[in-house]
């Protein structure tokens, strides 16, 4: 399987630091790797000095055909995002495309509830997050990967932070129906986030949204990553056919 070679992607994220950064001092050792990422997902880095605190995303070590392709697209996509998004306070800030396959935005500071215990976590919390959520989607944005509780942090201010929206579509030209439903997809990815990790549970009107729409999980198509599916397919025919 296709291996990247990260020295090969430093290099290249600190040539793009200091091209868009000229007036800071860039140091390779400040350059911190997050996430290797497979080779049809990005490679995260964070590079932290006295003046830049920063996420970095970057396709640049995917194949010839996944980096022009997917790499630009969801580099295009997530920027794009984001600065739509930019007076969303529970989104990072200040997105700017280092190159054509390359993202760098503002490092939230803080954990992912994921990695939090159950029941440790005030409702305000989850009232400001589904306000924000709200918001969010008045500005025809839905994230779709907000049952993971690695994509929602509570900052170190305490604060709820939406991050990753590798995922995220504009709804403006779908229906209505598709609309809302995708739009129903994130509250109750809030709500089932709320039920592992806050201190008080859901109130009844928004615990039968999340049971309904559990109910239709099991068709649901937007679970994932589409290219990660993909991969997980073409793994288990390959070895279906080595034991056939």
């Amino acid at each position: 399987m296709f291996k990247k070679n990260i020295n090969d992607v430093r290099q290249s994220i600190i040539k793009f630091l200091n091209l868009t950064y000229p007036e800071n001092n860039i140091n390779e050792s400040n350059l911190m790797l997050l996430n290797e990422g497979k080779f049809a997902n990005a490679t995260v880095f964070h590079y932290l000095d006295s003046n830049l605190n920063l996420t970095i995303k970057d396709f640049s070590g995917s194949p010839w055909i996944i980096r022009k392709t997917f790499g630009k697209l969801f580099i295009n996509m997530e920027y794009n995002t984001l600065i739509k998004l930019s007076n969303n306070p529970s989104v990072a800030k200040d997105a700017k495309k280092l190159s054509p396959y390359t993202l760098a935005f503002n490092f939230i500071e803080g954990e992912a509830l994921k990695t939090l215990p159950k029941n440790s976590i005030d409702k305000d919390f989850f009232l400001e997050l589904e306000k924000n959520v709200r918001a969010m989607h008045r500005k025809d944005i839905v994230h779709l990967d907000l049952r993971n509780l690695g994509n929602i942090l509570k900052g170190n201010d305490g604060y709820p932070y939406i991050i990753d929206f590798q995922s995220a579509i504009s709804t403006k030209y779908l229906g209505k129906w598709l609309t809302q439903l995708l739009k129903t997809s994130d509250l109750t990815g809030v709500y089932k986030c709320w039920n592992n990790r806050c201190t008080e549970p859901l109130n009844s009107k928004r615990n039968n949204i999340l049971e309904e729409f559990n109910k239709i999980r099991k068709v649901w198509i937007f679970k994932g990553y589409p290219i990660s599916r993909a991969i997980k397919k073409f793994k288990e025919f390959i070895t279906q056919k080595k034991l056939g």
